[in-house]
């Protein structure tokens, strides 16, 4: 096959692709697997946290937003673990894991900025970001298998926002980040967290940041943004924190 055939077949075969969308490349099984086997393999990696006082606090967080989430991914129970880290971070993975480093606690000053955080992250798992950027690594490397483990692949690990060791958080695309966003908001609401405080939350992380920004916003829109974005929304979420709060819903996680 000449070069010019060649190249028109490639277009044709991207195309063929793209235009069976509605055939999932990798479905939540799977999806659920790689999170699994990556979290595993971080908490292999990562010093876990022993304080009693600090994975109460954590998880009573986590537990609350969890307690408000849709998921209809198959998980049936969330795994919640405290790292021992001082890096500003969090993340949520596929299979119902969530990670939170100890340094993200001198800059989510309480529970309502830390189930910001959290909010977001799980934000990013109902709303499958991950399994978006699996299946677009997976054209991009021309349908290879993606299903063996994060540790085995780099290519998986990139598309769960794993970094190179894990040592840091990979941003998902704007789109994506708006949208988590405005799902840990809502969460964060709905679960009777005060909604004003994630605005709050993002002021103190570009001002523990200084000339270097800690990880999670390093690799997230600008705090300006997101502030602005978080703020045009605060009405509707104020809303959904008083329908919670006559639920009952008044969280105190301390």
């Amino acid at each position: 096959m000449n070069p010019v055939k060649r190249a028109i077949a490639s277009v044709f075969g991207v195309l063929l692709i793209f235009s069976c969308a509605s055939l999932p490349l990798v479905d939540d099984a799977q999806m659920n697997k790689m999170g699994t086997e990556a979290f595993e393999d971080i908490k292999s990696k990562e010093q876990i946290e022993t304080s009693a006082y600090l994975n109460k606090y954590v998880k009573c967080v986590a537990n609350s937003i969890l307690q408000v989430t849709q998921d209809n991914t198959g998980v049936e129970q969330w795994e919640i673990v405290v790292f021992r880290n001082n890096a500003v971070n969090a993340f949520a993975l596929p299979g119902g894991k969530i990670g939170v480093y100890t340094g993200l606690l001198q800059v989510a000053k309480n529970q309502h900025q830390l189930a910001a955080v959290i909010g977001h992250e799980v934000g990013h798992v109902i709303k499958q970001h991950g399994k978006a950027r699996v299946q677009t690594a997976m054209v991009t490397e021309g349908l290879l298998s993606v299903v063996q483990g994060a540790s085995e692949n780099p290519m998986v690990a990139q598309a769960l926002g794993l970094g190179a060791q894990y040592g840091v958080m990979l941003p998902f695309s704007r789109s994506h980040e708006t949208e988590a966003d405005e799902v840990g908001l809502k969460l964060m609401s709905m679960a009777g967290f005060d909604p004003q405080e994630s605005v709050k939350l993002w002021q103190n992380m570009a001002a523990a940041g200084g000339n270097k920004p800690p990880e999670l916003i390093s690799t997230h829109p600008s705090d300006t943004t997101r502030i602005k974005d978080l703020q045009s929304n605060m009405a509707d979420a104020l809303a959904l924190r008083q329908a919670a709060q006559s639920q009952g819903k008044s969280p105190s996680c301390q």
